[in-house]
């Protein structure tokens, strides 16, 4: 979700840096819910994996073959020649969103119908841990694979043979990768789908057609195909993960992190290239580490019998004390583990607008010094370590708060819906989603300049804090209560 390309700019924030993003944000917002239904109506499993990793890596190898034909030709000036790459940009940016769509189908398949699929065979409190080893392995390969790529062209720039088409050696060796990796997935995909049951039986279609629909000729118009968006939106805005939706909207809505429009801003008020690297490192070691924070969570909710205030019915005033687990409160037969993830959702996301706290403070100090505006590229030092600091360490640590709120959500789109709207949610999730980075690009594109960050800082962090506000009250609705307060015998028996 977050722009990863750095561009000073002559002392402006990236903005939208290519046609591409906006492409790829605009695609998932209208195409997301129809990839996520064709997910649900696909009765294998296993081909539904197939074909959005085909698609994927079709896709991938069709851009690397456009890239390589725009970097193995001259540029001769002619006005044929500039049309014939304009075209090929075209071409990219029109695979760019399919490569997108098909990630987010890969998804909704994986991650929201295999893993909770197969977790109840591993055990009763399996999924958050499921979920947070993919998670982990994902993170990882976040962290490394830009470095990995970065070293691609100097590698070949050393070698004599290949550096006068090190970017074209570079695609190259994409284009190979993406050709190979399709046979892993398959395989691997092959030999877990063979060794379960479970994933072999077809699915369970539920059409959900109204009895006006089911009349209708065949053909599918364009006020039926709005009928049937309109009608799915309607009924994930009414269903249960609507306001967790919102919570990561805004969330991801935020600049302080370390993407292009940060990194910039750091850049020109006097950071060095150095700090901004380490900084960025430490960053990522911190997102990696909440995947070891959301299950020891899980484990030290579940262990800790607490007591806490909860009406017993809306219309009365009456408080009683409840001992045990929330799942004694409300049963959740679907996962015993569903009271302790949403719990933990609920820390971490007021944890990420506790700590994006010190880091506002440091932007609003460094853009208001005079001397915070000095470029220092050079070394480990500070432009001022009084606003350097803060905004530092509460942009990294916000980042556990982030992740793993996300896994926390991860969970409760799998658990939530029924299992026949799990892949049509999952796509209208990833449109919300896409507004919100649409909307970061926007505000950053509006406010380019390195001393109106503060004002996005602001802005960022009211968003987080509606994110809080927004997951608050799902938890009031689903549980009754906020807070699990410690209380004293003698006052319990003084209420009772």
């Amino acid at each position: 979700m977050e722009c990863q390309n750095l561009s000073v700019c002559g002392g402006k924030f990236s903005k939208p840096n290519s046609p591409l993003g906006i492409a790829q944000c605009i695609a998932a917002i209208i195409l997301s819910p129809s990839v996520g239904a064709w997910v649900d109506y696909t009765p294998s499993r296993l081909r539904a994996l197939k074909v959005t990793i085909l698609v994927q890596r079709l896709a991938v190898l069709a851009a690397c073959a456009c890239w390589a034909v725009l970097l193995w030709s001259k540029d001769d000036g002619a006005s044929a020649s500039k049309l014939a790459k304009w075209g090929v940009l075209s071409v990219i940016v029109l695979l760019g969103s399919v490569e997108r769509l098909a990630a987010g189908g890969n998804i909704a398949v994986m991650e929201r119908d295999w893993v909770p699929t197969l977790a109840p065979a591993v055990g009763d409190s399996s999924l958050h841990i499921l979920n947070a080893m993919m998670r982990r392995i994902d993170l990882i390969c976040k962290v490394l694979a830009p470095g990995f790529v970065t070293l691609l062209p100097t590698g070949f720039a050393a070698v004599p043979a290949t550096a006068p088409r090190s970017m074209f050696w570079t695609v190259a060796v994409i284009a190979a990768m993406s050709l190979l990796s399709p046979w892993v997935e398959w395989i691997s995909a092959h030999r877990v789908w063979s060794n379960s049951e479970v994933l072999q039986a077809p699915k369970i279609v539920e059409r959900r057609n109204t009895r006006d629909e089911a009349n209708t000729p065949s053909r599918t118009d364009l006020s039926q195909l709005l009928r049937r968006k309109f009608s799915g939106l309607v009924r994930f805005c009414q269903s249960a993960v609507f306001l967790p939706t919102i919570a990561i909207s805004l969330m991801y809505l935020s600049v302080l992190t370390f993407s292009s429009p940060m990194i910039t801003f750091l850049l020109n008020s006097g950071f060095s290239l150095p700090v901004v690297t380490i900084a960025r490192f430490f960053s990522s070691a911190l997102e990696v580490s909440a995947t070891a924070v959301m299950p020891w969570g899980v484990k030290t909710l579940r262990n800790r019998p607490v007591k806490h205030w909860r009406r017993i019915h809306e219309s009365e005033e009456q408080i009683s004390f409840l001992e045990g687990s929330d799942d004694e409160v409300l049963p959740e037969p679907m996962n015993i583990d569903k009271a302790e993830v949403e719990r933990v959702g609920l820390w971490a996301v007021w944890w990420m607008t506790l700590t994006l706290m010190p880091a506002v403070y440091g932007v609003a100090g460094l853009t208001a010094s005079p001397d915070s505006h000095e470029p220092n590229r050079s070394g480990l030092s500070l432009p001022n370590p009084v606003f350097s600091i803060p905004l530092l360490l509460g942009v990294a640590f916000s980042r556990i708060g982030l992740w793993t709120f996300d896994l926390a959500y991860s969970q409760l789109q799998q658990t939530l819906p029924p299992p026949e709207l799990r892949g049509e949610f999952t796509g209208i999730e990833q449109s919300f989603l896409s507004v919100a980075e649409l909307l970061q690009w926007m505000l950053t594109a509006i406010m380019s300049r390195p001393r109106d960050f503060s004002v996005l800082a602001d802005v960022s962090w009211v968003a987080v804090l509606g994110a809080a506000g927004c997951y608050a009250w799902f938890i009031r609705k689903r549980r009754g209560h906020l807070l699990h307060v410690k209380i004293s015998a003698c006052f319990e028996k003084l209420v009772l």
